[in-house]
């Protein structure tokens, strides 16, 4: 029987600086660091339930693709659940993270927003409706 999702694992140009990127500008705790002879360092990152497991020493994103990654097969985004999107949006604009879409109120009630992780990777704000 599966029981739930247990972590997301995504790979970085540099694990040092995504976990700085995660814990200081998101919020979330270095929970677990594990030095590999396969994979060097990886970094677990948790918050609210969700964790995130950080490879390092991936490609970098060619910068021409669309901030989704386009329709490939692999990682899309991860989503965070937040209280206001209107306040996690001015407080992330205020350390400098950079959005490519801004607080959108959706048909279904929900109010959402995108930004990127420093290797271009698509992070969602959702807010649920009251």
């Amino acid at each position: 029987m599966i029981k739930g999702l247990e972590h997301v694992a995504l790979v970085t140009t540099d694990v040092e600086r995504a976990a700085r990127f995660f814990v200081e500008k998101l919020g979330f705790r270095e929970t677990m660091r594990l030095e590999t002879s396969h994979s060097g360092t990886i970094v677990f990152v948790s918050l609210g339930g969700c964790e995130v497991e950080l490879f390092g020493n991936g490609k970098p994103k060619d910068p021409k693709e669309s901030p989704f990654g386009g329709e490939v097969v692999g990682y899309k985004h991860i989503t965070l659940l937040v209280d206001s999107v209107d306040e996690e949006y001015a407080r992330l604009k205020g350390l400098g993270v950079e959005f490519f879409m801004d607080p959108t109120s959706a048909e279904s009630g929900l109010r959402l927003a995108f930004f990127k992780d420093p290797d271009g990777n698509a992070i969602e704000l959702l807010q649920k409706p009251q």
